[in-house]
């Protein structure tokens, strides 16, 4: 981790906002949809080169790559990781203001439409790596977005086990620790 003695760096973690026609190919792809991985993967390289470079420009010291790439900071595991073939569950996290206001809660975990907001599949199965081509991509995205922009120190985030364990459920280990 870079440090600082003259001054406190900034930074932030996981998405940033992405671009709109980023947003729809990402989703499609989520939908089962064809999507042309040439356009998408040219997209994504983009799009991570944007996000660094507008963090650059707003004084971030640390960026990232915006997780440009991913449909959702916790979900996009099942692309990655085998055992999140289960289908798609209903998601409602008992947080404080989830349950002191429900109608808010139902609403922002409500499909939009008659589509989720995002594919949530449940673990029904053993959990090990597909492949790990899709990391070395983001990696190789993140130090193309690099190039020409001068930041203190770089990062990429990841989604921890106990970020998947909240948002996609376990049907598949029988204890948590498991």
């Amino acid at each position: 981790m870079k440090r600082s003695t003259s001054r406190i760096l900034t930074t932030h973690t996981g998405s940033l906002p992405r671009p709109p026609d980023l947003v729809q190919a990402l989703v499609d792809l989520d939908d089962g949809k064809p999507v042309d991985a040439t356009m998408l993967a040219t997209r994504v390289k983009s799009a991570v080169a944007e996000a660094v470079r507008h963090q650059a420009d707003v004084g971030v010291d640390v960026v990232c790559d915006g997780e440009m790439g991913k449909m959702v900071y916790a979900t996009y595991v099942k692309e990655r990781l085998t055992g999140f073939e289960g289908e798609t569950q209903p998601f409602f996290r008992q947080s404080p203001e989830n349950i002191d206001f429900p109608e808010f809660a139902e609403r922002r975990f409500a499909p939009s439409g008659t589509r989720p907001l995002f594919k949530r599949p449940a673990c029904n199965g053993p959990i090990s790596l597909k492949n790990n081509q899709d990391v070395r991509t983001d990696i190789a995205n993140l130090k193309a977005g690099l190039q020409g922009v001068k930041v203190e120190d770089v990062f990429m985030s990841a989604a921890s086990p106990g970020v998947v364990g909240v948002f996609l459920a376990n049907e598949y280990y029988p204890t948590y620790e498991e």
